[in-house]
């Protein structure tokens, strides 16, 4: 068996559901995009991402010395949405991120694939997937797993956005597959989709300083206050590009292990979301991609959520929110019991518990956002 066939039998044996190979060439348009990204300010605090870093991840070779081929291995994520619970307001969890983390799960299965690789076919092999130094996309592209679309994700023909990209660059030459002659064409839902015109208005850049799954997931800053409103219920990650799309639309294949367990793993309910302490934010999502946005981070999230969908109900949680011992919680709960008090009438209990926290508070920025919700609250906003 040579070597292409028999990656491709190992790739099926691991539970993959599509395999591609690429040549080992830089990605010279990919980088050239990237820095300009970054030269222009739409990679927001991503400083981790620097000019060296994307010279690395545009070149094989320099991720695996005498690379000549990257396979590209996918696995596919559009498990459906369980019934939403009725009864309290409710955060939504971008698909990808609703059962186990992929990472994990794919880490292991690339792992295999990489040993039998250097084992059995005498190749070196390294295998990441999308956290790592090498930009997977734009070699997907190459490999003709799919075409980059509007929204700058993968749509592969069949399953459209919803696949997650490993890939594993080796030191074996294998024969590389066409780039697929394919693209979006005029549609433009992605580009009309996005809540926040994070998209540019003729595709193919993403900025990130809008950009709900950036603000959900990456970002340790206060959410822009002229934002919130348009972040809906999402409390990690965004899918309304992702859902938009007409490729692969009608079919809802996911990895099991990528399927909520239950419909809280979906739309967990905001206000229980505000009584987690760190302890509890980790026990609760152990093993889960939500864990990356840090539980200061994700409850900051939750309160954007409220602001948004909260009702009556909701001022209790969020009054004790008030008094979170992180300042991005608290000034992110004082936005959002000023919003729910102006939509909810709810503005006795509200201005209380505001007006209380000024009193005490030491964060010049939670004051202003106490003080902005206030203004709210009493009607006082130009």
């Amino acid at each position: 068996m040579d070597a292409r066939a028999r990656i491709e039998e190992l790739a099926a044996e691991g539970g993959f559901d599509l395999v591609r190979f690429a040549g080992a060439e830089a990605l010279g348009e990919a980088r050239a995009a990237a820095l300009e990204s970054r030269a222009a300010g739409r990679l927001a605090d991503l400083h981790w991402i620097t000019d060296e870093w994307i010279e690395r991840a545009t070149d094989p070779g320099a991720f695996l010395a005498g690379a000549k081929t990257v396979v590209l291995l996918a696995i596919t994520g559009h498990a459906p949405d369980p019934e939403r619970p009725d009864g309290r307001a409710r955060g939504r969890v971008a698909r990808y991120a609703r059962g186990r983390d992929y990472h994990r799960l794919f880490e292991s299965k690339l792992r295999r694939v990489a040993r039998a690789i250097r084992e059995e076919l005498g190749g070196e092999a390294r295998a990441t997937v999308d956290y790592g130094p090498l930009l997977e996309r734009p070699l997907a592209a190459r490999a003709g797993l799919g075409w980059l679309g509007k929204s700058t994700m993968l749509l592969a023909p069949g399953f459209g956005p919803w696949v997650l990209l490993g890939a594993i660059a080796t030191t074996l030459a294998v024969a590389p597959d066409e780039p697929l002659r394919k693209s979006c064409g005029s549609c433009r839902r992605c580009v009309v989709a996005c809540p926040t015109g994070a998209i540019a208005a003729d595709g193919g850049v993403l900025d990130s300083r809008l950009c709900i799954s950036y603000h959900t997931i990456e970002s340790r800053e206060p959410i822009p206050r002229a934002l919130r409103a348009k972040f809906g219920d999402w409390i990690f990650g965004c899918d309304d590009c992702l859902d938009s799309c007409p490729v692969g639309s009608g079919n809802a294949a996911s990895h099991p292990d990528l399927a909520p367990a239950t419909a809280d793993d979906a739309f967990p309910a905001l206000a229980e979301l505000l009584a987690l302490d760190e302890a509890a934010f980790r026990e609760r999502f152990r093993g889960r991609a939500l864990q990356r946005a840090t539980r200061d981070g994700f409850l900051r999230n939750a309160c954007v959520a409220l602001g948004n969908v909260g009702t009556a109900a909701d001022v209790g949680a969020l009054a004790g929110a008030l008094g979170d011992g992180a300042a991005l919680v608290r000034g992110h709960a004082a936005w959002a019991l000023g919003e729910v008090a102006r939509r909810e009438g709810a503005g006795g209990e509200a201005e209380g518990a505001l007006a209380g926290r000024l009193a005490v508070e030491g964060e010049a920025w939670v004051r202003e956002e106490i003080e902005a919700a206030l203004a709210v609250v009493s009607g006082d906003v130009g």
